[in-house]
């Protein structure tokens, strides 16, 4: 039951981690601050934006899934996937400012506490 209860914590937690990015979605100033980058003209706001709901979506799932087992190993999949590819990508990208570096890293994070959820619960709820 223990076991049980952490690993539910740590997916949330991990979704909660893809979730925060979705409040670009409404306010796109606090994904320029957060990233570090300039958000000039609607395009780049659209692209940004339609980044926000996308981690939103993904984290939203590893939240949901906590609860479904049946949705665990979906969730898992594409929140390791979402935090691996943005870490990878941010380590080839020569001169990565200092902001991205700290999403990154944070990243890095998010897929531990992922990896640390799933281990402990395991095959036990499917």
């Amino acid at each position: 039951m223990r076991r049980r209860r952490t690993g539910q914590v740590m997916l949330v937690a991990a979704g909660l981690l893809n979730l925060l990015p979705g409040v670009g979605l409404v306010a796109p100033g606090r994904a320029s601050a957060a990233y570090g980058v300039d958000i000039a003209g609607a395009d780049l706001e659209t692209l940004m934006r339609h980044r926000a709901l996308l981690l939103a979506l993904v984290g939203g799932l590893a939240v949901l899934a906590a609860f479904r087992p049946r949705l665990r190993a979906a969730a898992i999949a594409v929140n390791a996937v979402s935090f691996g590819s943005f870490t990878v990508i941010a380590l080839v990208t020569p001169a990565v400012n200092t902001e991205l570096t700290r999403v990154a890293w944070a990243d890095v994070a998010g897929l531990l506490v992922l990896s640390c959820g799933a281990v402990l619960l395991g095959r036990q709820d499917t």
